[in-house]
């Protein structure tokens, strides 16, 4: 529901005496609590002082990337979940295919 039909709504609501609060008005229009208080005071509604904590929305705080472990180690070989993988080809998808360096059969030189 956009701001403009949320707001009528909410002065109809308002018109039918109900008690309103932060909490209320934000599960009612799944919004919130910030939003819900910035459209209560917008339609003049006089809300408690226990309202006040969500005057100011909180700075935005910077998520932490994920480390992809996915590197370029050598030709053919690449680095895949902290494990040596050789890449023997790709799917249509681009998806790479082949065997982790602890899963090859050992390797005999004296042959």
């Amino acid at each position: 529901m956009r701001q403009r039909q949320r707001r009528d709504s909410a002065r109809e609501w308002i018109r039918t005496g109900a008690t309103i609060t932060v909490n209320s008005y934000a599960k009612r229009y799944g919004v919130d609590r910030y939003t819900a208080y910035e459209d209560l005071t917008a339609l003049g509604l006089a809300l408690p002082d226990s309202a006040q904590q969500w005057t100011q929305r909180p700075a935005a705080t910077q998520r932490r990337t994920a480390e992809r472990d996915v590197g370029q180690v050598d030709d053919g070989w690449i680095m895949l979940d902290g494990r040596l993988f050789f890449v023997a080809g790709y799917t249509s998808n681009g998806a790479p295919y082949g065997m982790f360096a602890d899963e090859m059969p050992p390797h005999d030189d004296a042959l």
